[in-house]
């Protein structure tokens, strides 16, 4: 993580997003944080259009958004402020992120009906950089983080993420979990409890040829979940609020092999739920 864009909307979002961009500035000394909105002119109604009249509404915002950022970054010269005029923001995000060599952005992470999932999932597409979604209220830690995996090749690039973490002033409690299940139409045909038993010896297994092909940290603690009768995503929420997580880190893409410009369906899932926690996107 060198170079950081946060995607503003004016709205209570940008106070946690603002307050979140600045802790991750301290961690990892970033020499700026790049702040950016856009402004999307088609969905400016007749009555606002009035209201504002003849007065320049980008300065007006860019005034406004700049007293919310001074609040909590005082010093002007560590971070940037563009204000752009697109018909997609995903569009304008992705360009600027390629303009000043960004590697990581962050976005609000709201709950479905006030939110922008699709156009967080077209930009996790999109921008070939990771992508943290920031729910109001995120805590201003890593303390705890949470790793959902598949354990399949995508874990890898996580693994590779995960050793950013350990340079921070006080390492993470780390835990690597997997949920896995049994097709029911299985279940008439054989002893359940010794099926999940044997299947979560199996995942331990297959972690274990993991740890070890990837030299994984014995530091690290491993669960693996039966799902029962709930989603992946169900599994991550209670996982995560049991730990007491800060940061969820998941891969864009699991086993799946459908290409790369596809996010996995966890993700998809993830974004449209009822946001419980930051999530770093790793690509």
């Amino acid at each position: 993580m060198k170079k950081i864009l946060v995607g503003l909307d004016l709205t209570k979002m940008d106070e946690t997003l603002i307050r979140y961009a600045s802790f991750l500035q301290q961690q990892f000394k970033l020499d700026k944080v790049h702040f950016v909105h856009n402004i999307k002119r088609y969905e400016m109604d007749e009555v606002l259009e009035d209201l504002v009249g003849e007065k320049d509404i980008k300065a007006l915002i860019e005034k406004n958004l700049l007293a919310k950022v001074s609040k909590v970054i005082p010093d002007g010269s560590s971070y940037t402020l563009d204000i752009k005029e697109h018909d997609s923001t995903e569009f304008s995000l992705k360009d600027l992120a390629g303009e000043r060599f960004i590697d990581t952005i962050l976005l609000g992470f709201k709950q479905e009906e006030f939110g922008t999932a699709a156009m967080s999932q077209k930009l996790i597409r999109m921008f070939k950089g990771d992508v943290i979604l920031v729910p109001e209220g995120a805590q201003l830690q890593w303390n705890r983080i949470l790793v959902p995996s598949d354990l399949s090749a995508p874990f890898q690039i996580v693994l590779q993420k995960l050793a950013l973490f350990h340079k921070l002033e006080t390492p993470p409690e780390i835990k690597i979990l997997k949920s896995y299940g049994i097709p029911s139409t299985f279940f008439p045909y054989i002893d359940d409890k010794r099926a999940i038993e044997k299947t979560r010896k199996h995942v331990e297994k297959q972690y274990q040829e993991v740890q070890r092909k990837f030299a994984v940290s014995k530091d690290i603690e491993f669960v693996a979940r039966y799902q029962e009768d709930e989603s992946v995503v169900d599994v991550i929420e209670a996982e995560s609020r049991k730990m007491k997580a800060d940061l969820i880190v998941m891969a864009a893409k699991g086993s799946s092999k459908i290409p790369a410009v596809f996010i996995g369906s966890t993700i998809n899932e993830l974004i449209n739920t009822k946001p419980f926690q930051a999530v770093y996107i790793v690509k």
